[in-house]
């Protein structure tokens, strides 16, 4: 007989067990180092952007908006596989502590990412309050019980059947979470907030409860989102090596494809491959332009030339760093090794390539400086830290991570 009482810790602690094998890979890698200089430039760079804010700006807004798309944003797991359809959907009445012990794990998890967002924006929040440090911790442990709230409500999501919509509930618990942040943040009189917390137990009680007793557990939505929420760790593991589970998804993105064979080399066979593998693959191109992004919004933003210089110069180094593992893209790919092509071939095409790319971005940075700040001079530093930056970055020779 299946022992329902352990199934949950086998489960939880064989994804675990792989899960710090990735982490010790990544821990390992070039990236940690990058990740520290970022985090010590932002902490720098955020306090001399609180500084500069005008006294106009809406501080608690943006907090509020912050706050409320991490409590509301609620990813479950509960280690499910395909086989459990058969195995375990006939004794789902024996699973109440199953599902109770992957809520709670799924708390934990969320809690601390809820955490680490609310001592980032700890000080915007006390320079638009300056309130006390007790009344933030306050703050904090409010927002942990929203968080535990959305999740309930978000597994009483997961009971309604595929013909009804989630978007109305999602939007009821988004607009109930906003305005409760919201009052809690600006300290609203007692009985505002009182009345608010009403509201939002109202809410679950008789709008989201009920959905747990009409119906019954959605396996299919279950797996679906395990599934998600997996692929989605082993895509950012797959940044650091070869993840053999990681299920690789193309998209045509025609538009894209034509421009990018203007912009990036296509002559050779494995510039042609590497080219459409970054364009139609699921991660390379939405980290670098998510990179991009940030970085852009670093150059304009982050008072001061050395500021800008240095964050630009660190986020086409960290550019680099994560798009190096497009280089062995391809090494599973039994059909490339039919072509009689050299290996150096292959490594003069990637770095071709990611020059390509990371030029590119230098020259985005550069240009909007220019363009904002009018400054040649900021604009010729940063020219000339991005050309060295990209040089240093695509002189070290690739090698296809470990397994």
């Amino acid at each position: 007989m299946m022992q329902f009482e352990t199934l949950w810790k086998e489960r939880a602690g064989a994804f675990w067990k792989i899960a710090l094998r990735y982490f010790r890979l990544i821990g390992n890698s070039s990236f940690l180092f990058t990740l520290v200089l970022t985090l010590i430039f932002g902490a720098y760079y955020y306090s001399e952007l609180l500084k500069v804010l005008p006294e106009a700006f809406p501080g608690i807004a943006v907090i509020t908006i912050i706050a409320s798309f991490v409590i509301v944003r609620s990813p479950l797991r509960f280690f499910l596989s395909e086989a459990d359809l058969v195995f375990l959907l006939p004794a789902e009445r024996n699973l109440k502590d199953y599902f109770n012990r992957s809520l709670l794990y799924s708390f934990m998890l969320q809690a601390f990412i809820t955490i680490v967002a609310m001592v980032i924006l700890a000080p915007l929040y006390q320079h638009e309050m300056a309130a006390g440090t007790a009344y933030y911790v306050f703050v904090i442990a409010i927002m942990l019980l929203l968080k535990a709230l959305n999740i309930f409500m978000k597994w009483m999501e997961l009971h309604l059947p595929a013909h009804r919509s989630v978007a109305g509930f999602v939007g009821l618990r988004t607009v109930a979470t906003l305005l409760f942040t919201y009052f809690v943040l600006v300290q609203a009189s007692l009985i505002v907030v009182a009345l608010t917390a009403i509201a939002l137990v109202s809410l679950l009680w008789f709008v989201f409860y009920p959905l747990n007793r009409k119906y019954s557990v959605k396996w299919e939505k279950l797996l679906a989102l395990d599934e998600k929420q997996s692929m989605k760790f082993y895509r950012t593991a797959n940044l650091f090596t070869d993840v053999p589970k990681l299920k690789q998804s193309v998209k045509g993105r025609r538009m894209i494809s034509s421009i990018a064979e203007k912009l990036l080399p296509n002559d050779t066979v494995y510039e042609k491959l590497y080219q459409k593998a970054f364009v139609r693959s699921n991660e390379y191109l939405g980290i670098y332009l998510r990179l991009a992004i940030i970085g852009l919004l670093v150059v304009v933003f982050v008072p001061g030339t050395i500021g800008k210089v240095i964050g630009a110069g660190l986020f086409i180094y960290l550019t680099a760093t994560q798009l190096r593992t497009l280089y062995p893209h391809y090494s599973a790919h039994v059909m490339i090794k039919l072509y009689p092509l050299p290996e150096d071939q292959k490594d003069r095409a990637f770095n071709k390539m990611l020059r390509r790319l990371l030029g590119i971005q230098a020259a985005l940075f550069a240009l909007v400086t220019l363009i904002l700040e009018r400054d040649v001079i900021t604009f010729l530093v940063i020219c000339l830290v991005g050309i060295l930056t990209v040089l240093f970055a695509t002189t070290k020779k690739q090698k296809a991570p470990p397994i």
